[in-house]
């Protein structure tokens, strides 16, 4: 039966939501109109915090600058580039913090400036999504697609069902072997069990039966880890599939997706990443993060090319 005082009722909720979603534009508008860096720029931010931040030129249109210090060979790092991007994806939008984000690498960036050109798609009262278009030279370098939130004002039932691999303590894993020609390295800490550190050298006690890595990452200089420094981390291991073939070849990532669940504890992060398939050439790599209170804060999904060949093969 038809209720006029549920439809008052109704109209009286849509009524409020549609103010909300109002307000939520006007503070759109008024979050795009300023010009502030979206990092810290001082001394005292950490080097990632400086190396990703964007400031509005334009209306929707931001622009950062891709540091060498984060490449690996001559390009930069795609979750670094992804976290630069992100930044000016949050800072587009009324929500304040990365949720998922994907970015699909078109061409190879490079060090130097890049132009982020956001779009709006959706403002809601909980969430916003917007794309991105990083551009270098004219070009689309990076297509990024995006929904923000407030993750600390999220409610709701929550489950895990991942369990935390059994992986040594952080003083029993092993630095892993540091390239010259891969400046990121020296801007991180990361830490793997040491068979994966002696699968990585090259020079494994026996053949690895699958591509995985397990083990422990933070920042160099001892900053804090955020939701923008969670899309680095993701990205920021060498692939597993070295630990079948060896690492020599190039991964270049073709698609990268990041789901982050919470701003992570203080700490170093635990993680795991693992290749389960791997067919003609194309990987799958699967990632997950936890932060310092074991938290679950992260999971990651790529798909990236393998250039290499099985250690021993024609």
């Amino acid at each position: 039966m038809f209720s006029p005082s549920l439809k008052q009722t109704n109209g009286a909720w849509a009524r409020r939501d549609h103010l909300r979603i109002m307000r939520r534009r006007e503070m759109l508008l008024e979050k795009q109109m300023t010009a502030e860096p979206t990092a810290p720029g001082d001394s005292r931010a950490g080097r990632f915090a400086r190396d990703t931040q964007v400031r509005r030129i334009a209306e929707g249109v931001w622009e950062g600058e891709f540091s060498p210090d984060w490449n690996i060979g001559q390009a930069p790092n795609g979750g670094y580039a992804l976290a630069v991007g992100a930044r000016a994806l949050a800072a587009a939008l009324p929500h304040p913090d990365p949720m998922v984000v994907t970015a699909y690498y078109l061409r190879r960036p490079a060090p130097g400036p890049v132009r982020c050109e956001v779009e709006p798609l959706r403002v809601g009262k909980a969430t916003s999504s917007g794309m991105v278009r990083m551009l270098q030279d004219g070009a689309t370098v990076i297509q990024l697609l995006g929904t923000c939130s407030d993750l600390a004002a999220n409610r709701g039932a929550s489950h895990c069902a991942v369990p935390i691999p059994g992986m040594p303590v952080y003083e029993d894993c092993l630095d892993i072997p540091r390239a010259d020609n891969i400046p990121m390295h020296r801007q991180l800490i990361q830490r793997m069990a040491p068979e994966h550190v002696r699968a990585l050298a090259g020079a494994p006690a026996e053949p690895a039966d699958r591509a995985r890595w397990l083990g422990w990452t933070r920042f160099a200089d001892g900053a804090p880890i955020d939701l923008f420094g969670l899309l680095l981390f993701a990205d920021a291991m060498p692939p597993p599939a070295f630990a079948l073939y060896g690492a020599e070849g190039w991964v270049p990532t073709l698609e990268l997706t990041v789901q982050l669940h919470a701003h992570p504890a203080p700490g170093p992060l635990r993680f795991c990443f693992e290749s389960p398939l791997i067919s003609n050439g194309l990987v799958d790599e699967d990632g997950w993060l936890w932060d310092g209170e074991d938290r679950l804060v992260a999971l990651v999904r790529q798909t990236a090319k393998l250039r290499t060949r099985p250690r021993g093969g024609i």
